[in-house]
């Protein structure tokens, strides 16, 4: 089932992927398949900015919109995952509708604020993208740095490039400056984070840049249940740059979460 809000794979226990600034609901591709391959139900929506809305917004309105989807699929509970923006977005699903996720997987994320002059910078970067029209190749080409890290561009330049592309041609770039307000100014949530009772997978490169590992490390201090999985030859888009750790990862927390089998 695809349509321009979302598209899914497989039946089972759910699981709904919120992709980060710049990407779609494609970036989750390789999860939609591997999960529907191994009993699960997986979920990938567009962000609002993506379906006419490409004005700012916070967080928490991602949360309210991805609670809304669960409702609007009929599901009384689910996983909640994201990548960078889609993490942020995770945390304040869970301190808002704890009671409707199963578990959380974040990718990439962080729960500790941006320092002002980060603030200030991120703030002139974005700017840039509040233009009509698609994001133009030269700010394709100064994010794709940020988005995959050095052992893609030497190992397959190819996920670079496709991305470029993808981004050129189908993302509107208001779309981006839009996407980017929504976290650029996000509180510090750490201290919350022990109010999240609910199995956490945190999934993050070593090589991310944007988002330090150190940060994953401080989440993982404070969630009452969290798991992290380093991922190698990553950048920051591990689940696109190393699908296959990040797939298995995913899967091993499901399977915990929703008392399966052993696969092995």
């Amino acid at each position: 089932m695809t349509s321009e809000q979302y598209k899914e794979s497989g039946a089972g226990p759910a699981v709904i992927f919120n992709h980060g600034t710049l990407m779609d609901y494609t970036m989750f591709d390789p999860q939609l398949a591997f999960l529907a391959a191994n009993g699960y139900r997986a979920i990938s929506q567009n962000s609002r900015v993506l379906l006419g809305k490409a004005t700012p917004h916070t967080l928490v309105d991602l949360a309210d919109d991805t609670a809304a989807l669960g409702e609007k699929l009929g599901l009384s509970s689910y996983v909640v995952a994201g990548m960078s923006t889609g993490a942020f977005m995770a945390v304040d699903f869970g301190l808002k509708y704890l009671d409707r996720a199963d578990g959380f997987i974040i990718i990439e994320g962080q729960a500790c604020a941006y320092p002002e002059d980060a603030q200030i910078a991120f703030d002139a970067e974005f700017e840039k993208f509040n233009v009509d029209g698609m994001v133009s190749r030269e700010r394709a080409e100064w994010a794709a740095p940020f988005c995959f890290g050095e052992y893609t561009y030497a190992n397959n330049p190819g996920l670079v490039d496709h991305w470029i592309d993808h981004w050129t041609t189908k993302i509107p770039s208001r779309a981006v400056w839009a996407q980017g307000a929504s976290w650029v100014h996000k509180p510090d949530l750490t201290e919350r984070l022990r109010e999240i009772d609910k199995p956490v997978l945190i999934i993050h490169a070593a090589g991310d840049m944007p988002v330090p590992i150190e940060r994953a490390y401080s989440m993982l201090e404070k969630l009452p249940d969290a798991t992290l999985v380093k991922v190698p030859k990553s950048g920051h888009t591990s689940n696109l740059e190393n699908a296959e750790v990040v797939n298995y990862a995913i899967l091993g927390f499901l399977d915990r979460i929703y008392k399966r089998r052993s696969r092995t």
